[in-house]
C-alpha cells in the first residue's frame, strides 16, 4: 500500500496595510500635517511579495476514516505574523492507492508542499524584521511636535519629529524634520532629508496629496541647492589600502575628486594607508562656497627623515647663539670680582687701624696699649692675598664669557666653562681655576 497525495490550492493571504499619515495642510506650503490611518494595500508590500500562498493536500478519494485525521491537522489563526494572513495551512490527506500509483505524483505533492511552506516563512521572517510601528503614538508625536516649533521650541519639538518618524515613517514628518535642519544651519542634512521625503511621498495615499507634499519637497530642494556648501577631497598618490575619513565618517575611494555636499562650518579630513604618514587637514566652509583639499601620503621613511630635519636646524641654531655656560661663566666672574672687591676694602680696613694705632719709632714699631697688632697684620695679609686671587680668578671667568658671547656662530662644539674654587689657608688665600680654553 502506497501513501498518495493530490496538491490544489485552496486560499491566498491577505493584509492590512501599515499606517499611512495623510492630512491637509493648515496653511499651505508652510505647515505639514498629518492626517488618518490609510487604506489596505496587497499582501505582496507587507511581507515583500506573495509570500502567504497555502495548499491542502489531499485526495478525492479519502476514506473516511481519516475524517478525524484531518480535523486534528487543521491550523487555526494564531497572533504570530506569519498567521496573521493565514486562512487554511498545508494538511496532509493519505489515501490508500493501488499498488503501481505514480512515485512522480507523490515527488510533485511533496514538493509543492515544501514550496509554499518555504515561501511562506520567509515572508513571515521578512516581515518580522520591520521596525515596530506605532501609528497613534506617532500622531501624538507629530502633534506634540507641531505645537512646539510653531511656538519657536525648535530645541524640544524637532526631536519630537524625529521620534515620530522612528515609530511611523511618512513625508510630512520627514518634511518637518528637513526644515528643523534647515533653521539649524544644516543645509547639507535639510537638503538630504527633502530626498528623503520624495521617497517616503510614494507612499502616501491619495493623488492630490502626494503632490502637495512632492511640491514642498521641491521647493525645498530648490532653495537649498544653491546655499550648500560643497567639498572636493584629492588624495595624491592614492596608495593601495587609502583610507580616507571625513569628519569620522568613511568615504570610499570612488567619492574621491567629486564635489560633495556639507553643511557648513568646521570639517576635518583625515587620510591614511599602510606603510605611509596619515595627513589630517582641518577646513571652514560658508555657505555655497565649493572648496578642494589635497591631501598627500607620503611613505613613512621620508616622512621620518622629513621630521628630523627641523631637530637639526635648531641645533644649528643652539650652535650660533650664544650658551648657557657662557651665562653661567659670567655670573661666576662677576660674583668672585664682588668679593675680591669686598677682600680688598677690609684689607684697607686692617691697614688704617694698623696705622693709627703703631707708629714707627727707632728700634722698632710702637702701638698703642690694648691694640691688636698681630690680628690686623694677618687680616691685612690674608684679605690681600684674597683680592689679588679671586679678582684674578673672576677677570678668567668673565673672559670666558665674553668668549662665549662673541665667538663665531658656526663653531660646533661650545668651549667647558672655567672653574674658580677660592682657597684659605692660615699661611695666605687664593683660588684655583681649571678648565680648558
Amino acid at each position: 500500500m502506497v501513501a498518495a497525495a493530490e496538491v490544489r490550492p485552496v486560499s491566498v493571504c491577505t493584509h492590512r496595510a501599515p499606517h499611512s499619515h495623510v492630512g491637509a495642510t493648515s496653511s499651505g506650503a508652510d505647515r505639514i500635517g498629518r492626517g488618518s490611518p490609510g487604506q489596505a494595500e496587497p499582501c505582496a508590500r507587507s511581507l515583500m511579495g506573495w509570500s502567504c500562498a497555502f495548499f491542502v493536500v489531499g485526495s478525492p478519494r479519502a476514506p473516511p476514516r481519516l475524517a478525524a485525521a484531518e480535523r486534528a491537522h487543521m491550523a487555526e489563526t494564531t497572533t504570530s505574523p506569519l498567521g496573521k494572513c493565514l486562512v487554511a495551512v498545508p494538511i496532509l490527506r493519505l489515501a490508500d492507492t493501488r499498488r503501481g500509483a505514480s512515485r512522480a505524483r507523490v515527488a510533485r505533492a511533496f514538493a509543492g508542499l515544501a514550496s509554499a511552506v518555504a515561501v511562506a516563512l520567509g515572508g513571515a521572517a521578512a516581515h518580522a524584521q520591520e521596525p515596530p510601528r506605532d501609528p497613534v503614538a506617532a500622531e501624538a508625536l507629530f502633534k506634540a511636535a507641531r505645537a512646539l516649533v510653531d511656538k519657536g521650541d525648535d530645541a524640544a519639538g524637532c526631536p519630537k519629529f524625529e521620534a515620530s518618524l522612528a515609530l511611523n515613517p511618512s513625508a510630512s514628518t520627514q518634511i518637518n524634520i528637513a526644515r528643523c535642519r534647515e533653521r539649524e544651519g544644516k543645509l547639507a542634512t535639510a537638503w538630504h532629508d527633502y530626498h528623503r521625503a520624495l521617497v517616503l511621498n510614494r507612499e502616501t495615499a491619495g493623488e492630490q496629496r502626494r503632490r502637495s507634499l512632492e511640491e514642498v519637497a521641491n521647493k525645498g530642494i530648490a532653495a537649498l541647492e544653491p546655499r550648500v556648501p560643497k567639498l572636493v577631497i584629492v588624495v595624491k598618490g592614492a596608495p593601495a589600502g587609502m583610507e580616507v575619513l571625513r569628519d569620522g565618517t568613511a568615504l570610499p575611494v570612488a567619492a574621491l575628486g567629486e564635489p560633495l555636499p556639507v553643511d557648513p562650518g568646521p570639517h576635518e579630513i583625515r587620510a591614511s594607508a599602510p606603510g605611509h604618514e596619515a595627513e589630517t587637514r582641518s577646513i571652514t566652509l560658508a555657505e555655497g562656497e565649493t572648496t578642494t583639499v589635497e591631501l598627500t601620503l607620503r611613505p613613512a621613511a621620508a616622512a621620518a627623515a622629513s621630521a628630523a630635519t627641523p631637530p637639526a636646524k635648531a641645533d644649528e641654531a643652539r650652535g650660533g647663539g650664544t650658551p648657557a655656560w657662557a651665562w653661567i661663566s659670567g655670573a661666576a666672574g662677576i660674583a668672585l670680582a664682588g668679593a675680591s672687591v669686598g677682600f680688598l676694602i677690609d684689607d684697607l680696613s686692617a691697614i688704617s687701624a694698623l696705622r693709627e694705632n703703631c707708629r714707627e719709632v727707632p728700634g722698632g714699631t710702637y702701638c698703642d696699649p690694648g691694640y691688636d697688632f698681630a690680628a690686623d697684620n694677618a687680616r691685612k695679609n690674608r684679605d690681600f692675598g684674597l683680592f689679588v686671587g679671586l679678582g684674578a680668578a673672576g677677570l678668567v671667568a668673565m673672559g670666558v664669557a665674553v668668549y662665549g658671547i662673541v665667538r663665531p656662530g658656526d663653531e660646533a662644539a661650545p668651549a667647558p666653562a672655567a672653574v674658580a674654587v677660592p682657597w684659605i689657608a692660615p699661611s695666605g688665600a687664593g683660588a684655583s681655576i681649571s678648565g680648558s680654553f
